[in-house]
């Protein structure tokens, strides 16, 4: 009886441990859009190896704004998420200390695909999930922005298909942008760069 009691209480603690287990989810699809006299072209296809983001409130040439979206249908229950983002920040021509505001929204829409997203087709973006402020740097690096709990659950239960699209945006444009490795983005030598943006469930 001591044994099966022993026994049990191991298993209790295992299946805790496990249902604690990080669950990490790489990007289903990534693309940018683009205004100007690019706004009906489909930069997920052209330009698949680079997200970019600048001045997304805008309607011109340098109007960017990225879209990724994740499968999320193995995810159960969690006490907080992350997004996980490899990125190069560009320095202002005006002031190298010019820090980059990144805003992440949530999208209720996720009836988008990578090969066919433009700026005059994208989603409307939804409610502000988080706001970064993002540093320069000369390489890329990456970066952890914490979501919220229950607005990431939201937008999880109103998808019928389990997907999660979410808008990475810039709506304080001050001469600065951003790159996010995308992934389909490779070396010069080829090889796959595998620095795929995920979220992180805890």
């Amino acid at each position: 009886m001591r044994l099966l009691t022993i026994f049990t209480l191991l298993l209790f603690v295992s299946a805790g441990v496990y249902a604690n287990k990080p669950v990490k989810v790489k990007v289903w699809q990534d693309a940018f859009v683009q205004g100007g006299e690019s706004a009906d072209e489909a930069m997920g296809t052209t330009t698949d190896g680079r997200l970019r983001v600048m001045n997304s409130k805008e309607d011109t040439k340098y109007a960017r704004t990225a879209f990724l979206q994740f499968n999320l249908k193995k995810v159960e229950s969690f006490e907080s998420v992350d997004l996980n983002i490899c990125v190069r920040v560009y320095r202002s021509k005006k002031d190298d200390a010019t820090q980059f505001a990144l805003n992440v929204y949530g999208c209720d829409n996720n009836k988008w695909s990578e090969s066919s997203i433009t700026f005059n087709s994208q989603p409307e973006k939804g409610e502000l999930l988080a706001t970064q402020t993002l540093e320069a740097n000369e390489d890329n690096q990456w970066m952890t922005i914490s979501l919220p709990k229950e607005k990431v659950m939201d937008l999880m239960k109103a998808s019928k298909k389990g997907k999660l699209t979410l808008v990475l945006a810039n709506d304080d444009f001050n001469r600065t942008s951003i790159e996010i490795v995308s992934k389909e983005r490779t070396w010069s030598n080829g090889m796959p760069a595998k620095r795929d943006a995920y979220l992180k469930f805890k």
